[in-house]
């Protein structure tokens, strides 16, 4: 998208200052952001598997993953939102200006300060939508196994 991470006055003085990439800088606070709100995920995600097994202890691991991935599916669109309101609240005075100055939607999508956010939620979207059924699937096959484990742990001994 030839993104250049200059998009302010501060941007351009970390780059004249102190040599520093801003392209470098840029991809660093995509990923970022990425990761805080693939931590929060994927972090309930797991959460929702052990409450699903614990209330459902006979579920095997395909029902485990399909009621999780229920929830999944809500937490995504959720999260997708808060991203979205976040960064346009965070914008809030651009898109002021923006709309004050009637641009078309191509003038404004190809804005540095746009397209850096665009490609930002983008980003923090896809690795949601990924992350979501990885968790979960993984989530699933850890509990049935740490299930197994313990069940094997507290089984009599065989008789001799």
């Amino acid at each position: 998208m030839r993104l250049t991470g200059t998009t302010d006055d501060v941007s351009t003085a970390v780059a004249t200052t102190y040599g520093i990439d801003t392209r470098g800088l840029l991809v660093a606070s995509i990923i970022i952001g990425s990761v805080g709100v693939l931590d929060d995920v994927t972090v309930t995600q797991a959460a929702t598997v052990t409450e699903i097994s614990r209330a459902n202890p006979s579920y095997g691991v395909g029902q485990l993953f399909g009621g999780a991935a229920r929830v999944g599916r809500s937490h995504i669109a959720s999260v997708v939102n808060t991203v979205v309101l976040a960064y346009a609240g965070s914008s809030l005075p651009l898109l002021v200006l923006v709309v004050a100055n009637n641009d078309s939607v191509v003038q404004v999508a190809t804005t540095q300060l746009i397209a850096q956010e665009v490609v930002r939620s983008a980003v923090a979207t896809l690795g949601l939508i990924a992350a979501v059924p990885l968790t979960t699937a993984l989530a699933a096959l850890a509990t049935r196994r740490a299930e197994s484990g313990e069940s094997r742990q507290h089984a009599p001994a065989p008789a001799a």
